[in-house]
């Protein structure tokens, strides 16, 4: 008896789900992101680094370049003092080295699509990563295969 209901309760999912297909066949409603021309909106990710050093001030202890796993840190020296310089080329955003920062100078962004003209590219203290204005798009996902775009 167990073993019929599984049964059924699969091919009900099945059909919902060649249902919701055919839906999107005549009348779409895709959730596909028209890149560039906007970016999902996304709550809480895992971002480029920014190194803040204008009210907060960096001891130049190199815990963060010694706890990268990418040896994407390195210490340069700065008007006498040694600052962490990030090269997104290597860096794999664990973001380590957010943690370990006594300073509390490195900083998580929301920027996560950038495009270099070189994989070579390596930011610094006073050096800002802006983001161009672009249309965000946000999903909500009623069921397991119903989506609203907001």
């Amino acid at each position: 008896m167990v073993v019929v209901k599984r049964k059924v309760s699969k091919i009900g999912g099945h059909l919902n789900a060649i249902f919701e297909a055919l839906k999107e066949i005549l009348k779409p409603n895709t959730i596909t992101v028209h890149y560039p021309k906007e970016i999902r909106n996304y709550s809480n990710i895992r971002g480029y680094l920014e190194i803040v050093i204008n009210d907060k001030i960096c001891i130049g202890c190199a815990k963060c370049a010694r706890i990268c796993p990418a040896n994407a840190i390195l210490m340069k020296k700065i008007e006498g003092k040694y600052y962490p310089t990030i090269d997104f080329g290597k860096c794999i955003f664990c973001h380590f080295c957010v943690d370990v920062c006594p300073a509390g100078i490195l900083n998580n962004t929301m920027i996560h699509d950038l495009s270099f003209e070189s994989p070579n590219i390596v930011i610094g203290p006073r050096e800002v990563i802006r983001r161009r204005e672009i249309k965000r798009v946000k999903y909500k996902f009623k069921e397991d295969l119903k989506v609203e775009r907001c």
